[in-house]
């Protein structure tokens, strides 16, 4: 699909596209849910994270950490999912049915704020995971001023909370934090994961270099002694955005 051809397609198709790629079903009811708007609190909030996108800034952090694509003597910036996107993933997050939803990589918590939203649809929670303190209390702050319930913030290290959570099986992760270790979480994701769930990975497009190690293991070849994860069925949606990587759990 040509970027042109996807800008003139609005979102809920695009999910559905997404699903039936996948052979993810949904149902009526679920596409009804997709009706009900943003309340006016959630869409202010919203709407500032987006105008302090491109001006927020983290001098002077250590380049010990990538905490997300940082460069060597870079600075972090939120580095916020583009909002079509973010509205597709809402769109997933409501077709699915999804009830536990993982995010990894809060930011300033622009995409778990529609995580949460399509959630809320299903009677779900969103728990989201992010390493910097001063972002954790960017999102923890935004959360609070959204009116959203249904969103638990966890400052911490990734794998440490991976290994450590108890929250049951997970029907949605959206991926968007250290690129290199993708991987590594994968691994740590699936035994979490609900036959038939959902992993949204983001900047294929632009950072898939420091993620080589995930691709392979969600797309690439079957062969004997590849690194292709057997669990799961991908589709690369490269005309969204930055790119998405839709990975299914399809057995455990």
């Amino acid at each position: 699909m040509e970027i042109a051809d996807i800008e003139k397609i609005d979102t809920v198709k695009i999910a559905k596209m997404i699903m039936d790629k996948l052979g993810v079903p949904y149902s009526a009811a679920q596409e009804a849910k997709l009706l009900k708007p943003k309340g006016a609190t959630l869409a202010k909030t919203l709407s500032d994270i987006e105008s302090i996108e491109q001006t927020w800034k983290l001098e002077d952090v250590d380049d010990q950490h990538s905490y997300g694509r940082k460069q060597a003597g870079e600075a972090i910036l939120l580095w916020s999912v583009p909002p079509k996107s973010a509205q597709v993933l809402e769109n997933l997050v409501v077709l699915t049915g999804a009830k536990t939803v993982l995010e990894i990589g809060t930011s300033a918590g622009y995409a778990a704020l529609h995580l949460a939203h399509g959630a809320s649809m299903n009677e779900g929670q969103v728990y989201t995971v992010e390493l910097l303190k001063e972002k954790s209390e960017l999102a923890a702050e935004n959360f609070k001023r959204s009116g959203s319930a249904n969103v638990t913030l966890i400052n911490g290290e990734a794998s440490k909370v991976l290994k450590s959570s108890n929250n049951g099986k997970i029907d949605l992760v959206f991926l968007d934090a250290d690129k290199e270790n993708y991987g590594g979480y994968l691994d740590l994701l699936l035994p979490l994961m609900n036959v038939g769930g959902l992993i949204v990975a983001d900047n294929i497009n632009d950072y898939g270099h420091m993620m080589e190690d995930y691709l392979q293991k969600v797309s690439g070849t079957h062969l004997p002694n590849s690194r292709t994860e057997h669990r799961v069925k991908s589709y690369y949606l490269a005309a969204l955005d930055n790119g998405l990587m839709i990975t299914k759990k399809v057995s455990d």
